[in-house]
């Protein structure tokens, strides 16, 4: 080869070089390498189906997204968008729990990952249940004076209700509210039900497998009536009853209108009275007619009464110990007859007749009528209430009336 064509070709060899160093030059300043970051990336969920198999659902978070910086050339970077890169993370093999999972993520070829956050996504997996709840009735509104409302019967009177253990679990009411504006008569409805929590607040994201109930109230009228006391048996004759105390003494009943109509008062069942003896208050229990109740079941009927051991006294007098009425103005009783004795004889409880003296009976002869001349003429004793009159003996004076 000749010395002119080796120079030849060296030159275009150092030419290519020149070039290729050109080349590079350019491209490196006109197509640099730069990085970029892509936010909220959606991260798409694998094997969500084994979840389901499980009964398992995810509480959080609901629609996870990440943030991703890649790197490259400068014309392949800006052409790269969020649906271009695939992050993605594996649901399958857990159990309910916190659990953190890694995420997983493609690029195009033309770039590389640099860094993405977060590295792994904390989810939150929870059982679905199924719980059986019952259904308690709320109302809103009044009845008219003078009525009141029975217990209500609701048809079913427990639903399933179905969801996340935790949001199942914050549940702890299932109410039907019924509107008593008004109402006379029974009520038949059908309302629906809601979920709420402790705080009487409605809980969301919670199936009902029913929606409606079917609620009956029976409704009733009030009326107030007296307690009469049933007794049965007899004391001993050396005690007896000073006094008694039914406490209420009236009482509240229900029922319908045609049934409380002609019930004026309410009996005590039977109660042996010698059974009261050294006893101050006894529960006893009414005697309630067919389809009536008492307005408040827990009302409780109580009798005192005050039982005695019994005494007698007897105490002397003379007419003239006596408080004549009705004497005519110009008669006089004959002096024998004022010094007539009689006694009288009194019975009472020991602590009432251990106190009496004689000047506190009050006795009346009582002459309405009568003129001059010889009468049979007849004591009385004014009832002062704590004792009874056994006897006066005698009851009735002969005795003679003159002029003055």
């Amino acid at each position: 080869m000749s010395k002119e064509k080796e120079n030849d070709i060296t030159i275009k060899i150092f030419a290519l070089i020149i070039a290729i160093i050109l080349w590079s030059y350019v491209m490196s300043e006109e197509n640099p390498t730069i990085t970029k970051e892509i936010r909220n990336v959606e991260i798409s969920l694998l094997n969500y189906s084994s979840l389901e198999s499980q009964g398992l659902v995810i509480m959080e978070p609901k629609d996870p997204k990440i943030n991703i910086k890649i790197a490259g050339k400068r014309n392949y970077v800006y052409g790269i968008e969020k649906k271009d890169i695939l992050a993605s993370v594996d649901l399958s093999g857990y159990d309910e729990g916190n659990v953190k999972v890694p995420i997983y993520i493609e690029v195009p070829s033309e770039v590389r990952i640099v860094d993405y956050y977060p590295k792994e996504i904390l989810f939150k997996f929870e059982k679905l249940i199924r719980k059986e709840a019952v259904v308690s009735v709320e109302t809103v509104g009044n009845l008219p004076q003078g009525y009141v409302i029975g217990e209500p019967i609701v048809k079913p009177q427990s639903v399933y209700i179905a969801g996340p253990r935790s949001w199942v679990n914050l549940v702890t009411n299932v109410v039907a509210t019924v509107d008593l504006t008004n109402k006379t008569e029974d009520i038949n409805v059908t309302v629906p039900i809601k979920l709420v929590d402790e705080n009487g607040d409605d809980v969301r994201g919670v199936e009902k497998e029913q929606n409606l109930v079917d609620i009956f109230i029976p409704v009733y009228k009030v009326k107030k009536v007296p307690i009469e006391l049933q007794t049965e048996g007899q004391l001993p004759d050396n005690y007896e009853i000073m006094d008694i105390i039914v406490n209420p003494s009236e009482i509240e009943i229900q029922g319908k209108k045609e049934d409380l109509k002609n019930i004026n008062s309410v009996k005590t069942k039977p109660i042996d009275i010698n059974e009261l003896i050294g006893k101050r208050n006894v529960v006893v229990e009414l005697e309630l007619p067919e389809n009536v109740s008492l307005t408040d079941p827990d009302k409780q009927v109580t009798i005192t009464l005050n039982i005695e051991e019994s005494r007698t006294a007897t105490f002397t007098y003379t007419l003239g110990d006596v408080n004549i009425i009705n004497l005519a103005p110009d008669l006089i009783i004959a002096e024998e007859d004022l010094n007539k004795p009689f006694e009288v004889t009194i019975r009472g409880s020991s602590s009432k007749i251990g106190t009496m003296k004689k000047e506190d009976l009050d006795i009346e002869l009582d002459l309405q009528g009568l003129e001059a001349g010889s009468h049979q003429a007849k004591l009385s004793v004014k009832d002062k209430g704590g004792f009874s009159v056994v006897n006066i003996q005698p009851e009735t004076f002969s005795i003679t009336l003159k002029e003055e």
